[in-house]
């Protein structure tokens, strides 16, 4: 969603406006946010299936990107 969201930023800066524009900015910024602090927790985790999890939260991110492009 992240992703979407920035490429609506990026490509579509008309669609990008006032309200629109300060929640997709705010949403953005909070999904940094924590993302950074899962992906600081994924480096050390030994546990193998709390990382296969955060794997397959990744690979959905990756299946997501590739579904909008294919729209």
């Amino acid at each position: 969603m992240m992703d979407f969201m920035e490429d609506v930023r990026d490509d579509f800066p008309n669609l990008y406006k006032r309200q629109i524009k300060k929640s997709g900015n705010d949403f953005v910024d909070e999904v940094y946010k924590l993302g950074n602090q899962i992906y600081d927790k994924m480096d050390h985790e030994n546990d193998k299936e709390v990382s296969e999890f955060y794997n397959e939260v990744i690979n959905m991110g990756t299946i997501f990107r590739n579904w909008i492009a294919e729209l």
